[in-house]
């Protein structure tokens, strides 16, 4: 019977051992130890196997995979899985989640593209005029309803609001920085990071309200973010995209595609 043992801090020189031949990929998992380590409440993690045949970190209700391998031992991941309790979301590399496809049929598997941009490739723009202000954990509210308005992002958003007002006032006063675009005082587009680490970050949350849509607002927000970031000390940013405009726009900035990523919602 393979092994699962749930991780402690005494653990996490063996993670960073073990994720670091995919920075990209797995800045969430960093992000989260070395802001929140393993003996808080936010953040618990399993290896499953002597030898670690893969990882997984669960966030709140939402659990990251990993594995070195290209195969992995799917039964016992499933296993693990199957005794945790209210799952919104699982997310791992694209070829990693699709072996998950068969303990979830009814699941459909959310593929997205990676892309990073070095700090010394960044071709910072500023394609609108409008009012960009910094965001703080106070803007959560706003955040939030603002991606309750967009299909993309609403489902979540609006089945489990609390939580993830929780989650964005506590990124924002926790390390993460976001941008927003305002029309008067309303809030109609943003971005902000998370996952940061002591050399990368990963911008989520690209959005702007349909109404306010092909007026430069989201190469601002992200070119902003990124000048912030960089001037900060980070090397290194990521995000995803999944259409070929939102890709043009973040090639223009210097971001190339680095690998898949895939998310199952619940």
């Amino acid at each position: 019977m393979i092994t699962i043992r749930k991780l402690a801090n005494k653990d996490l020189p063996a993670v960073y051992d073990y994720i670091k031949g995919e920075p990209e990929i797995n800045l969430f998992i960093q992000g989260d130890l070395e802001l929140y380590g393993l003996q808080g409440e936010s953040v618990s993690m399993y290896a499953v196997g002597e030898e670690w045949d893969s990882i997984l970190l669960k966030y709140y209700s939402d659990f990251i995979l990993y594995s070195k391998s290209p195969t992995f031992n799917t039964k016992a991941v499933g296993a693990l899985l199957a005794r945790q309790e209210n799952i919104l979301a699982i997310s791992a590399k694209e070829s990693l989640l699709m072996q998950m496809q068969g303990h979830y049929p009814k699941q459909k598997i959310q593929g997205t593209y990676l892309c990073r941009c070095n700090k010394g490739s960044f071709i910072p723009r500023a394609e609108s005029s409008g009012d960009v202000r910094k965001l703080t954990k106070k803007d959560a509210p706003a955040i939030v309803a603002l991606y309750q308005q967009i299909e993309e992002f609403a489902q979540p958003y609006l089945d489990h609001t609390k939580q993830k007002l929780a989650e964005m006032a506590n990124n924002l006063e926790q390390g993460g920085v976001g941008f927003g675009l305002f029309e008067g005082d309303k809030l109609v587009s943003s971005a902000y990071t998370t996952a940061t680490t002591t050399s990368g970050a990963m911008i989520v949350g690209v959005a702007t309200l349909y109404g306010s849509r092909n007026r430069g607002y989201a190469s601002t927000l992200v070119s902003t973010l990124c000048s912030h970031c960089f001037a900060s000390g980070l090397d290194f940013l990521c995000l995803f995209f999944d259409n070929p405009k939102a890709g043009a726009i973040y090639k223009r900035l210097g971001f190339e595609v680095v690998d898949r990523w895939g998310i199952m919602r619940f």
